[in-house]
């Protein structure tokens, strides 16, 4: 089974791929439903493995609190909460006449139940309210106390993400308590899964608004030309996402025009240069400072994004949660540049040099770890280049990247962070911890000052926590511990079959809100 890559972005399609992939795609006609490509099969939905996408899971299944527009909490199977002046408990008031879709009740005892499968279990650790878990009074049939053996002031935030947290019915599930069914309260049921794709069809018991149409059909579609041409065709109503079916700016920008509606609304995950804290060079803030100063944005997001991304020189867009203050987009200066590495210490004389180092750089890239970075990387190259800074670019393949980035074998490469609904505190939290195990994906930055102040960070709640987190951007601004570039915006298509599209709150879900189809 095919598990979707982080963020995908700048990915072109070849003709190849688009003639052997056509005659496998087939397409349904009837008019109550409403087609979407997937670009990797959807899987069996299990809450609790790393096995399926993630992109179908919001709409067969509900949590307690849903991700709302900039991370605003809005009211799932939960009406109500209140967390405790001391918060060490929440409780949770429940909708009442919600069932699952086999008709199993939805309750404060289901709840417990689906809470304690993952709640407290090591697998979960990375989920700090799953760390923190000490246990669960059921009140009543519609309230469900939650009790923590520490505050968690990210706690409610982190039951918006995709998965271990939503719910499913205590009956679908075998003698050993694993998954044998994706059975939600959500508004679609699954009804079949293949390698080809996957059908839903809607909740009429649904506990919400009810969708307009009957059916949806997740096509699998993993080449994006093809997903682009069955989008004018018509066998295809909405592609797009980047945890769906990426849609790259340059066939956005192809598709304009052509009868199809391309949506672009600002992003909410960064894509930025990371430093090796391990590289020699990299030590020297002066040449953090010159990179940061040498790389021209805009022109990153005019040319390689065709505009759609926006330049940032913050960890966070302005529409995370807890972002912090806004600095101001450096305007490219060779001069400036060149200055800075002067005052650092530096001589130019063909190249920079430094006590008999050469300012000389690894610029380590993987286009199957993050399609269309050897792009950016060589538009880096050449303006590092013109400010006399030599960057070498490494193209590697994914196992590789797997192995050096945790080593910080480079001198620079690429990171982006998690986006809505997981940040701040997922990225804040993993690849800026030292003492937390990130796996393949490595680390941003790290330093022990670093550590204490993320600490003191995602411990702190009330009025503490803004500046406690504007401590951990201003430690990371100062010290040029990254280097942001860009924001890439969401990008989806629509055929002219839909009516009132509208983006969902992030793009691990699915759109279906308020969409209506023509005849």
């Amino acid at each position: 089974m095919t598990d979707l890559s982080r963020r995908q972005f700048l990915v072109a399609g070849s003709a190849l791929a688009l003639i052997s992939s056509l005659p496998t795609l087939a397409f349904s006609q009837e008019a109550g439903t409403l087609k979407i490509a997937i670009a990797a099969e959807t899987g069996n939905l299990d809450l609790l493995t790393n096995v399926s996408t993630l992109s179908s899971y919001t709409i067969v299944f509900d949590g307690l609190v849903h991700y709302g527009p900039n991370g605003t909490l809005e009211p799932g199977l939960a009406e109500t909460w209140t967390v405790a002046d001391d918060g060490l408990s929440i409780t949770f008031n429940l909708r009442k006449g919600v069932t699952f879709s086999d008709g199993t009740p939805f309750d404060a005892t289901a709840a417990e139940w689906n809470l304690k499968r993952w709640m407290g279990n090591a697998d979960f650790s990375w989920i700090a309210i799953s760390d923190a878990f000490d246990s669960t009074v059921v009140q009543d049939p519609q309230t469900l106390v939650l009790k923590l053996k520490r505050p968690v002031p990210a706690g409610l935030l982190e039951l918006t993400i995709v998965r271990p947290v939503r719910f499913l019915s205590p009956k679908a599930v075998d003698a050993d308590g694993k998954q044998t069914a994706a059975i939600g309260t959500g508004p679609w049921i699954l009804e079949s899964t293949d390698s080809s794709g996957a059908v839903l069809t809607r909740n009429d018991n649904y506990w919400g608004e009810k969708p307009k149409f009957s059916r949806i059909e997740l096509s699998v579609v993993p080449d994006e030309l093809a997903r682009a041409n069955a989008l004018r065709s018509g066998d295809l109503d909405i592609i797009g996402g980047d945890w769906v079916a990426p849609l790259s700016p340059r066939r956005a920008k192809s598709l304009n025009g052509e009868g199809v509606t391309v949506v672009a609304e600002p992003g909410t995950a960064t894509m930025l240069l990371g430093f090796s804290p391990k590289s020699p060079v990299m030590q020297d803030i002066a040449v953090r400072r010159a990179i940061f100063n040498a790389i021209d944005r805009q022109a990153v997001a005019t040319v390689l994004f065709e505009g759609y991304a926006d330049p940032i020189a913050d960890l966070f867009p302005s529409n995370i949660p807890l972002a912090g203050k806004r600095h101001e987009v450096p305007t490219r200066d060779v001069a400036t540049v060149k200055k800075i590495l002067t005052d650092g210490g530096w001589s130019e004389s063909g190249s920079w040099s430094k006590d008999g180092q050469t300012l000389e750089l690894e610029f380590l890239v993987s286009e199957e770890s993050l399609p269309g970075s050897r792009r950016v990387a060589e538009m880096a190259q050449g303006q590092l280049a013109e400010c006399g800074i030599q960057a070498r670019v490494t193209s590697v393949d994914n196992a590789t990247m797997h192995d050096r980035r945790p080593a910080f074998e480079y001198d620079l490469t690429f990171f982006t962070t998690y986006g809505a609904p997981y940040d701040p505190h997922g990225t804040l939290g993993n690849p800026f911890v030292s003492t937390v195990d990130s796996g393949p994906d490595g680390k941003i930055y790290i330093a022990p000052a670093l550590d204490a102040l993320i600490k003191a960070a995602t411990d702190a709640s009330g009025d503490a926590r803004e500046p406690a987190m504007q401590a951990v951007y201003d430690w990371l601004y100062d010290n040029v511990a990254i280097c942001p570039l860009v924001v890439q915006q969401r990008l989806w298509a629509h055929g002219p079959r839909v009516e009132n599209f509208s983006l969902p709150n992030t793009d691990y879900d699915l759109p279906y809100k308020g969409i209506g189809l023509k005849a």
